[in-house]
């Protein structure tokens, strides 16, 4: 059995998935493509690891920093 390590968000574009993204305060949920958040932290100058990104995230919705990134799997 293999595993698949995700830990930079270009490590989700690799693997064909795409980004599943909760704002844990509105609970809105959006799938977007890794790539687009890839350029996004180019060209902010922003680390690409999971953890830094979520600290810099915010929703569109609530304005809450406070999300989650996961794989999006199934339909989307």
């Amino acid at each position: 059995m293999s595993s698949k390590r995700l830990d930079e968000i270009g490590d989700y574009s690799r693997h064909g998935y795409r980004l599943r993204v909760d704002c844990l305060g509105c609970k809105r949920i959006v799938i977007i493509d890794p790539l687009e958040l890839v350029m996004t932290c180019q060209r902010r100058g922003w680390s690409r690891q999971i953890d830094a990104v979520e600290r810099r995230l915010r929703c569109s919705s609530c304005g809450g920093r406070e999300v989650r990134l996961e794989p999006a799997f199934g339909r989307s």
